[in-house]
């Protein structure tokens, strides 16, 4: 009989392997067993929220985000053909429900790490501005909006899309 997945059982792991990113992995288990609110917080931050997952994603669309995840220096499509390059963490590994938890979970450690920069640079920005450089702090902003936000955005629709797969696959016929 086919495995039910809820969505929410995506975000539970198992987690990627020799990807490079292990000691990340450990910290946040580590972190998750001695503080359940912390997993529980983790796991209602990443998961897409209702408009996210509407319908074609209109939500990501006018912001340019599929555009952006096409030129990404880090994956994107555009760059995979032009250089040849594989760059397997940014791609789902294969057809099934591990591959989509990894990816699902990779996303959420990649999205983690573009949103503590992105706190970082809002308060440097912030601190130009009161300091009387406002040039400086409109520059830091720009900045962030290409490194950190749009990648966000970027990890948040690529797990909406993993949601919308694996309804897919609970949808259709069991095969042998």
């Amino acid at each position: 009989m086919k495995e039910k997945l809820h969505f929410n059982q995506v975000s539970l792991g198992p987690y990627p392997k020799n990807d490079g990113w292990n000691a990340i992995y450990r910290s946040y288990e580590k972190i998750a067993k001695h503080f359940p609110q912390f997993r529980s917080f983790a796991r209602r931050y990443f998961l897409p929220k209702s408009f996210e997952m509407a319908n074609k994603t209109i939500f990501f669309k006018l912001l340019g985000v599929g555009f952006f995840g096409r030129i990404i220096p880090t994956g994107g499509t555009l760059i995979r053909r032009l250089t040849g390059a594989k760059m397997k963490p940014y791609t789902l590994a294969g057809c099934s429900y591990r591959a989509d938890r990894e990816f699902f979970f990779r996303t959420c450690i990649f999205e983690a790490l573009h949103l503590a920069f992105f706190v970082s640079l809002v308060i440097l920005s912030a601190y130009r501005l009161l300091s009387g450089r406002p040039d400086l702090a409109a520059e830091n902003m720009v900045v962030n909006l290409f490194l950190n936000l749009y990648p966000i955005m970027h990890h948040r629709h690529t797990r909406a899309r993993i949601i919308k797969l694996v309804h897919l696959r609970e949808s259709l016929p069991e095969t042998e």
